[in-house]
């Protein structure tokens, strides 16, 4: 049988290369579910880069920029997995900037220093995992961070997130919609990770579908319900109209504003590597999830290569730094298409003949439909605090589910909450998080406890 991941596609350097429509079929089901699914996740990103200054068109143009690199994940550089962003670090992201004065929920006003600063981070982010991938030291170094340093900054995460959507922010987003927040909310918690749910997906078919779509029914339901009661009014704009990509490079680019200064780096240093820790985890979660399906798959050897990966990721995020740097939204994973693609693949040739194929079609197909057709992005916008809120509180329920798992003994989990809540709310002094943590997995947990 022929062996598509191997012999389809254009090699350049460690890569393989897949056109679409010439390497990879083109897949209706994976296309319609990228189009809606990555539509409403891309659109959660725009609030947050709207609270560090720029406009809801700006906004547009950052989610086409970050979505294309995303997609080039599989397509450019032949990696077998759904890329996303590294979700968890983005709270944490957010609660530092906001301690900094660099974001904003309401009235936020464009500083070039916000940009030069988040330039910083995806800089230095850049060097680290370039440097780990070409020296291969990257297992090395993340296995021997203790264990109880790893719960703490992934429940930091989670501490964030909830603290943001809950707290910070709760009369500025989610009580301008209150019903359809809550009603996406409650159905995205009950298809994800409800225990009950669950059994019934394992034996009746359409929970299980529902189940695979993540927050596609939650979310398509809270929206027809806002746009229904009035939380959100239907504006709807036809045409086509290119992102201004132009603009966006002249205000948030370093070789337009101006590289950041020395103190910049030193700041953003602690934010990198809470955000590599978290990278790393999502790289080993989705090599983890292709082992079984490979095993029924042998006419596709998958080329899982962690070096690889590492590299993929830095050079699409060097590739971002030019246009527009927006640590951290280039990552290894988005867990849940994940497991549905691969679930897809396990199934044979018949159902999906190549991986990449899923893949090909869930992102890159459906760019031009995201963010260049006016009557998908202007319906999209009264709903992407529904988004973003949604995608946060997911998150902070998925870090706390791994989180709360890891700590074995009270010492443990008792110094992982001291670090996560140092982690969740230091803001710019966040390098205090770290080093406290250190101290107590050295002091009062003891090296010897981790697993």
């Amino acid at each position: 049988m022929n062996n598509t991941s191997q012999n389809k596609g254009l090699k350049w350097g460690p890569f393989v290369a897949r056109i679409p429509f010439i390497h990879i079929r083109f897949r209706a089901a994976e296309f319609f579910q990228g189009m809606v699914i990555s539509g409403a996740t891309a659109f959660a990103g725009i609030p947050i880069v709207m609270g560090m200054g720029l406009t809801f068109e700006e906004g547009v143009a950052v989610s086409l920029v970050a979505g294309t690199l995303i997609a080039a994940g599989p397509i450019l550089f032949g990696v077998p997995f759904v890329p996303g962003w590294v979700t968890p670090a983005y709270p944490i992201v957010i609660g530092v900037f906001a301690t900094m004065g660099y974001y904003s929920p309401v009235g936020a006003e464009y500083q070039v220093e916000t940009f030069q600063f988040m330039a910083a981070l995806s800089i230095e982010f850049t060097l680290l995992v370039a440097f780990l991938g070409m020296t291969g030291l990257s297992s090395k170094i993340v296995n021997n961070i203790p264990n109880t340093l790893k719960s703490g900054i992934i429940l930091g995460a989670a501490i964030a997130a909830f603290y943001q959507v809950f707290f910070k922010e709760f009369d500025s987003k989610y009580m301008e919609q209150p019903v359809a927040m809550t009603i996406a909310l409650a159905i995205c918690i009950l298809t994800t990770f409800s225990v009950p749910f669950k059994k019934l997906a394992t034996s009746n078919k359409v929970f299980q579908k529902i189940s695979s779509l993540g927050l596609l029914p939650g979310f398509v339901i809270a929206a027809t319900v806002a746009y229904v009661i009035g939380e959100a009014t239907l504006n709807i704009t036809w045409g086509f109209k290119f992102p201004d990509v132009v603009t966006l490079f002249e205000r948030t680019s370093p070789f337009s504003i101006g590289f950041p200064p020395l103190n910049m780096y030193i700041d953003a240093l602690p934010l990198v590597i809470i955000g590599y820790i978290l990278l790393f985890g999502d790289i080993i979660t989705g090599k983890a999830i292709l082992k079984d399906p490979q095993k029924e798959r042998p006419d596709e050897p998958l080329d899982v290569d962690v070096n690889k990966v590492h590299l993929s990721i830095a050079i699409r995020n060097f590739l971002g730094l030019i246009a527009n740097p927006n640590f951290p939204t280039q990552g290894a994973l988005w867990t849940g298409v994940h497991v549905v693609v691969a679930e897809r693949w396990r199934k044979g040739p018949k159902e999906m003949p190549s991986i990449f194929d899923g893949l090909g079609s869930y992102y890159l197909m459906a760019i031009p439909f995201l963010y260049v057709t006016l009557p998908f992005v202007t319906l999209m916008q009264p709903l992407m605090n529904i988004a973003l809120n949604l995608t946060l509180v997911l998150t902070g329920f998925a870090c706390a589910y791994v989180a709360l798992a890891i700590p074995k003994t009270n010492a443990e989990m008792a110094s992982a909450l001291l670090i996560g809540l140092l982690v969740a709310f230091s803001g710019e002094y966040v390098w205090v998080a770290l080093l406290i943590g250190i101290l107590l997995s050295v002091f009062v947990v003891g090296l010897n406890k981790k697993e």
